[in-house]
C-alpha cells in the first residue's frame, strides 16, 4: 500500500528470510565467520543459538549463498522427523544415488546351441536407472550405505557435505542420536559430514541432557546471537530501506528509532513488524519522516487491547522511581516548614540539595530503581529543626544505626576547634568510636578539607559526627560537596548552622 508513496520496489520490512536484507551486526558477522570456519576446517557439530526473531533463519539462508560450489548442502527446515525420515530427507536433498550393486538386476536369457537342437537359460546382469524415489522403499542399511558412499565420493573430489538443521531445539532425542551416529562417517583424518544446529536458546538446555552427553562432547563450535544494540537498530532500519530502494523518501527520526528499540529489544523480527506498521501510519499522514508517534501507533495496532497496558506499564516503570523521590522531597519540605524556629533558612539549603539528588536519581534508572527496592533497613530520620536556646542541633542521617530519636533533644559538645566564618557545613560521617572519627578528620585535613568533630549524646550514648566546613557561601559549600562525591565519599547532608 505504501510502497509507491515511499518509492519502494518492495516492502523493506517483510518477514520472509531474504538473504539480501540481512544486516551484519557484530554478532551476526561473528556467527557467519564461525560457521564458515567450521565448514572449511571440517569440524564436527556447530551450534548457532539465538532468541526468537534474532535472524537465525535468514543467516542460514545467507550461508548457502556464501559456500563454494564443491560444498553439497542439505537444509532441513522441519525438524519434526523420525530417524528414517531424516535419512530419506538427506538422501533426497543431496541427490544420493543407490549403491552400484543395487542398480544391477538379474534377468533370465535363452541361449541356443550351435545346432539349434538344445537351449539353456542363464542369468544376465543389466545396469538399470534407479527410480527417482528409490529411497522411499530402501531399508535403513541401504540408505546409510548409499549416504556413506556419496560422502566418500564427495571427499575424493575435494568437496565437503554440510547439513543445516533449522529450529533444532525441536529435534527428538532419537533423531539427535542418529545424527551423532552419522558424524561417525569419517576418514582416518577428517570428518565427512559437518552438521550445523540452528535453534533457540532452549537448544542449549536440551544438549545438557544426560542422553546427549556423547553428542555434546562432539560440538566444536558454539555461538549465540545477541539482539541489536540501539545504534545497530538504527543501522538495521537504514540498511533495509536502502536495499528496498536506495532513493526512498522515507526516513525514521532518532526518537522513532528509540521507540522501536524499546519495544523490540533489538530483535530483527519485531523491528520489521513495528517498522512496517509505522510506515503505514506515516503513509496515512502523508509524511516522509516517521516519528515516535507513528511508531507508537504501529505498536498499538500490533498489540491490540494489550497496547494500552504496554504503554501504561512502561510509563510506571520509567516514572515510578522519580515519583517516589518527589514524595520523599515533599515529605521533607512539610517537615521543615512545620519544624519550628529556624526552619525557613535551613529549608532553602535543604530544598536545593535534595533537588539535586532527585535529579541525579532520575537520570540513572538503576540508581532510581535501587532507591525504591524493599529493604530491611530503617528509613533514615530527616534532620530535626533547631531547638530554641541551644547552639545547634546535630542529627546524623543515612546511618543504619542512627541513635538520634525523633522528638528527643540531643546535647552537643565541641571536641575539636571549629573554623570561624560562615554557616554552611557538610556532614560526612557518624561513628560510635571517637578514634575513628578523629582519624577521618585528620585524613580529610591531609586532603585539603577543613574538617571538625562534634559529639552528640543521645539515649545516654556518645556519637561522633564529622563535618567539613563551615563555608560562608552556599555555592562554595556545593563545590566541596561535589568534590567529596567525586573523591568516592558519600556526603550525608549539607546543612546550615546559626552558630557556625
Amino acid at each position: 500500500m505504501y510502497e509507491s508513496f515511499y518509492n519502494f520496489r518492495e516492502k523493506p520490512f517483510s518477514l520472509t528470510p531474504d538473504p539480501k536484507y540481512l544486516y551484519f551486526s557484530k554478532h551476526h558477522q561473528g556467527a557467519m565467520d564461525h560457521m564458515l570456519y567450521g565448514i572449511r576446517e571440517r569440524e564436527g557439530f556447530i551450534v548457532i543459538m539465538g532468541g526468537i526473531g534474532a535472524g537465525k533463519t535468514t543467516l542460514s539462508r545467507c550461508l548457502l549463498n556464501r559456500l563454494d560450489k564443491n560444498v553439497q548442502v542439505a537444509l532441513i527446515i522441519n525438524p519434526m522427523l523420525s530417524d528414517m525420515d531424516l535419512l530419506r530427507t538427506l538422501v533426497h536433498d543431496l541427490r544420493v544415488k543407490p549403491c552400484a550393486e543395487k542398480m544391477e538386476v538379474s534377468r533370465p536369457r535363452r541361449i541356443d546351441d550351435v545346432d539349434g537342437a538344445e537351449f539353456r537359460t542363464v542369468q544376465v546382469k543389466n545396469r538399470t536407472t534407479p527410480p527417482a524415489n528409490w529411497y522411499n522403499r530402501a531399508t535403513k542399511k541401504e540408505l546409510l550405505d548409499a549416504l556413506n558412499q556419496f560422502l566418500l565420493d564427495q571427499y575424493s573430489r575435494g568437496g565437503s557435505t554440510v547439513v543445516i538443521i533449522d529450529e533444532a531445539q525441536n529435534l527428538s532425542l532419537d533423531v539427535m542420536e542418529e545424527l551423532r551416529l552419522l558424524s561417525n562417517l569419517e576418514t582416518d583424518k577428517e570428518k565427512l559430514l559437518q552438521i550445523i544446529f540452528v535453534g533457540q536458546k532452549e537448544l542449549e538446555e536440551k544438549l545438557k541432557l544426560p542422553e546427549l552427553k556423547q553428542l555434546r562432547q562432539r560440538i566444536s563450535i558454539q555461538y549465540e546471537l545477541q539482539p541489536l544494540s540501539p545504534e545497530e537498530t538504527q543501522n538495521y532500519v537504514e540498511h533495509r530501506i536502502h536495499v528496498a530502494c536506495g532513493t526512498s523518501r522515507a526516513s525514521f527520526s532518532a526518537k522513532a528509532v528509540r521507540e522501536i528499540h524499546n519495544y523490540s529489544k533489538g530483535y530483527p523480527r519485531l523491528i520489521n513488524l513495528v517498522c512496517d506498521r509505522a510506515l503505514l501510519a506515516g503513509f496515512n499522514d502523508k509524511t516522509d519522516t516517521i516519528g515516535a508517534g507513528h511508531v507508537r501507533k504501529g505498536i498499538r495496532s500490533l498489540l491490540g487491547e494489550e497496547g494500552r497496558d504496554f504503554f501504561l506499564k512502561r510509563f510506571f516503570k520509567e516514572r515510578f522511581p522519580l515519583a517516589v523521590s518527589m514524595l520523599f522531597f515533599l515529605a521533607g519540605l512539610v517537615f521543615f516548614v512545620v519544624g519550628g524556629k529556624g526552619g525557613l533558612p535551613r529549608l532553602q539549603t535543604w530544598v536545593e540539595t535534595q533537588w539535586e539528588q532527585i535529579m541525579d536519581r532520575g537520570s540513572g534508572r538503576k540508581a532510581a530503581a535501587a532507591a525504591v527496592q524493599p529493604s530491611k533497613k530503617t528509613v533514615p530520620a530527616l534532620p530535626a529543626p533547631p531547638v530554641a536556646g541551644e547552639e545547634e542541633t546535630v542529627v546524623p542521617v543515612q546511618e543504619p544505626e542512627n541513635p538520634v530519636i525523633a522528638g528527643e533533644e540531643p546535647r552537643v559538645s565541641v571536641l575539636a576547634p571549629e573554623a570561624s566564618g560562615g554557616n554552611y557545613r557538610i556532614q560526612v560521617h557518624t561513628s560510635k568510636k571517637r578514634s575513628e572519627a578523629e582519624g577521618l578528620v585528620e585524613e580529610l585535613g591531609q586532603q585539603g578539607y577543613t574538617a571538625f568533630l562534634k559529639e552528640v549524646t543521645s539515649t545516654g550514648r556518645p556519637w561522633y559526627v564529622v563535618y567539613v566546613g563551615p563555608y560562608e557561601a552556599l555555592e562554595q559549600a556545593r563545590i566541596h560537596l561535589n568534590s567529596l562525591k567525586f573523591s568516592g565519599r558519600t556526603p550525608i547532608l549539607l546543612s546550615i548552622s546559626r552558630s557556625g
